[in-house]
């Protein structure tokens, strides 16, 4: 994997990250991911809450690598947090965004760079969650579909105990367990973005099953 422009800012950025996030949880990161050789990596995660990129920012760098991250476009409008996402190189994503971030994130995985997503394209509210995880959106598959990358499943499990959606972040003893899993790489066969999508996040499930 070839590192992204800001790699530095970024691998800075999963260090401090790392450290706040573990005053609210135990972390327990994969010892080992088997990344593709010859193709792009495009890694895809359940969302449950605001902490999920410090902790997939945190897993990427444990093996020091570097990714952009498809994020809340208004996130990334105005203020500290706006120059801090912007310099770890965030892509930003809304409606109104979608295509240039797609687009963005297709041309960084051309280039040999990772890139992340969250297919729910939300934080999802846990008595939506069917299995662990929320429906997709198929901007996962048209990423990887134009980009021929292969996809990594994320699953994330308990993140949401240290920052619940809606709320301030929480520091509470014991410190929850926080999980981070990865399954096996993901081939597309075709371009039925929906039902790609729906591959993404039932493998994603079955991580959150297996924790």
């Amino acid at each position: 994997m070839q590192p992204i422009p800001q790699h530095k800012n970024f691998r800075r950025g999963a260090i401090l990250l790392k450290r706040l996030a573990q005053l609210g949880g135990a972390l327990d990161l994969p010892e080992k991911v088997t990344f593709a050789s010859n193709r792009p990596v495009l890694m895809a995660a359940n969302h449950r809450s605001l902490l999920d990129l410090a902790i997939a920012m945190a897993m990427v760098d444990r093996f020091g690598l570097s990714a952009r991250f498809l994020v809340r476009a208004d996130l990334m409008e105005s203020g500290p947090g706006a120059t801090f996402l912007h310099g770890i190189g965030c892509i930003p994503a809304d409606k109104d965004t979608r295509e240039a971030a797609e687009a963005t994130a297709v041309e960084t995985l051309l280039a040999g760079q990772l890139v992340g997503v969250m297919p729910e394209g939300r934080l999802v509210k846990p008595e939506e969650w069917v299995d662990g995880v929320g429906p997709a959106r198929p901007g996962v598959s048209r990423i990887a579909c134009a980009a021929d990358a292969v996809v990594l499943p994320i699953a994330f499990k308990n993140t949401e105990k240290v920052w619940p959606r809606g709320s301030a972040p929480k520091v509470a003893l014991p410190r929850p367990k926080v999980c981070v899993r990865t399954g096996e790489l993901i081939v597309f066969d075709s371009d039925d973005h929906a039902a790609n999508a729906d591959t993404v996040m039932a493998a994603i499930a079955a991580l959150i099953a297996e924790m």
